[in-house]
């Protein structure tokens, strides 16, 4: 595995990564670093059960396991210490234990409160004294995987910001609207650490010999002067004056002697402040296939240049990602048909878009189909969809909300033993059956997906299936292994136009409720109200 950090990019020996606690605010940012990851939340595993901790790491025999998940609430600890216990000291035990069964490293998280604050700056060898619940809870953890294990990196770091969870920045930020002064402890001292930069750091971290390592953004500060950075309205007050049920060390600065310094923290809070530019996603239309069902329609032109309704099929998947805001689009197609694509859509200049075209050579499946476009794609993430299947719903928040891993899009149907079903829990996946005679749900798999550049990765280890093709359900179903895959339900109606009786059906629903309206160079959706139906979504595997 390579991970690019800001450094440059690593060449790491581990080759299947387990990230625990891949939902919090930390776990994000590793999960976008280690990008083939398999990802573990709260939902799919209780890490204080030992039995399931054994059988989880068993089943997914990593070479490498990041610990991520612990319970951070400092004060909530003191109500429920054996709560804490159980989730930072001992379930770290059962963590370690299963890793040395499976001969995975261990990385794990601690924390700056496994000591007193009775001195100014603490280096690896300190000798531990925590004076709270949560520091003593991290500090059996640190206990229990040395007893169980040799081959470990424990990370201790402090005072943890990132973008994708509760925060001390964004606290303060929110209070500040609404207070005139907003009062901040001066008397405790520490070290702020961004979770992107703690991210890289553990990259390089894991490639180092076993140990206790300390790594934080590098300069010291106090809550006060932390919060000064970001909002001008903050007053400076005594711990004494603003009682927690928790004891916090007065100095808690930990100093990294093991590994090069991270950077200051205040740049860490420019990078932290300053809006995030996302780059934008790229749109694959997948539109190969011999159209046999089709025929003799499709004996001298490619399926989805047959009409729907008044306009051509391919303007339909076309315009569902144009409405969802992306603009570079690729379209594979058979030998034959690309010109055909090519000569009635051009560069896309029209339709205020940027075309490209790739060639697939045969009949070697969707997930074959949809490597082809890997240089194309590079590292940004991609929309996939189906280029006989009609969409209403508009999926521009999904698109701008989607980070990593991946995402189908579902849609209930009376009849789900005529597709592949998906079987959903909280807001993953966790299993897709083709055609199953008991469908364990209602919620049909649409031609829809969106993938990380990590998509490309699994599609070079796929195998044909029995039809001698690269099937895009097991592309689907290496992200449900690493719970990495996400879904929405769609809304509105949707069709597969692959059969003479879909292609009528579709053609008659898009005439009555309309996809979209205008010429070809002015796409702009028209979602008229209609009933929450699928209409023969066929066979999109």
């Amino acid at each position: 595995m390579v991970v690019a950090t800001a450094e440059g990019a690593i060449a790491m020996t581990f080759s299947k990564v387990l990230i625990l606690g891949a939902g919090g605010m930390l776990g994000h940012d590793l999960a976008a670093l280690f990008s083939g990851a398999r990802l573990c939340g709260h939902e799919d595993l209780d890490i204080t059960d030992e039995a399931a901790v054994k059988a989880y790491i068993r089943d997914a025999k990593p070479d490498l396991v990041i610990n991520a998940a612990a319970y951070t609430n400092v004060d909530g600890c003191e109500d429920e210490p054996e709560t804490a216990f159980a989730v930072n000291g001992d379930a770290p035990g059962y963590i370690a234990a299963a890793c040395r069964e499976v001969g995975a490293v261990l990385v794990h998280y601690s924390t700056d409160y496994v000591f007193d604050g009775s001195e100014t700056e603490y280096v690896e060898a300190d000798e531990p004294n925590p004076i709270n619940v949560y520091g003593a809870s991290k500090l059996r953890g640190e206990q229990k995987i040395t007893e169980n294990m040799d081959d470990f990196r424990i990370i201790r770091t402090s005072w943890l910001f990132g973008r994708h969870g509760k925060n001390f920045v964004e606290t303060i930020r929110h209070i500040s609207q609404t207070n005139e002064t907003v009062r901040i402890v001066i008397d405790q001292v520490g070290k702020p650490t961004y979770t992107m930069d703690l991210a890289q750091k553990t990259a390089e971290i894991a490639e180092c010999p076993r140990g206790i390592y300390h790594a934080t953004n590098d300069g010291v500060c106090s809550w006060y002067e932390f919060a000064r950075a970001f909002v001008p309205n903050v007053v400076p007050c005594k711990s004494s004056e603003f009682p927690q049920k928790a004891k916090r060390p007065a100095y808690s600065v930990l100093v990294n002697t093991k590994t090069s310094p991270m950077r200051p923290w205040k740049e860490a809070l420019e990078d932290y402040l300053r809006p995030t530019v996302k780059v934008p996603m790229k749109g694959i239309i997948l539109a190969g296939g011999t159209g046999s069902r089709l025929y003799p329609l499709t004996k001298v032109t490619n399926k989805h240049l047959l009409p729907v309704y008044d306009k051509p099929m391919i303007y339909y998947p076309l315009q569902t990602l144009v409405a969802a805001g992306i603009k570079d689009i690729m379209i594979v197609s058979g030998r034959g048909h690309v010109g055909h694509f090519l000569e009635l859509l051009g560069s896309g200049k029209d339709l205020g878009v940027r075309l490209t075209y790739e060639i697939q050579e045969g009949a070697g499946g969707i997930a074959q189909a949809l490597g082809l476009a890997e240089s194309w794609a590079g590292t940004d993430n991609v929309a996939v969809i189906l280029g006989d299947n009609i969409f209403q719903d508009d999926i521009r928040k999904d698109i701008e909300s989607f980070e990593s891993g991946a995402k189908i899009f579902l849609k209930e149907v009376p009849d789900a033993q005529r597709f592949g079903v998906a079987e959903v829990k909280g807001s993953r996946v966790i299993g897709i059956e083709e055609k199953p005679k008991v469908p364990k749900s209602n919620l049909a798999v649409t031609g829809l997906y969106l993938y990380d550049a990590g998509v490309f990765e699994i599609i070079r280890t796929l195998k044909p299936s029995g039809r001698g093709e690269l099937e895009i359900t097991d592309v689907n179903n290496a992200y449900i292994r690493r719970s990495a895959m996400e879904f929405s339900v769609l809304e509105g109606f949707w069709s597969d136009a692959g059969t003479f009786e879909s292609l009528l059906r579709a053609s008659v629903m898009v005439q009555s409720h309309g996809v979209w309206q205008g010429t070809a160079g002015n796409f702009s959706p028209e979602l008229a109200d209609c009933p929450s139906k699928a209409i023969d979504g066929g066979n999109n595997s």
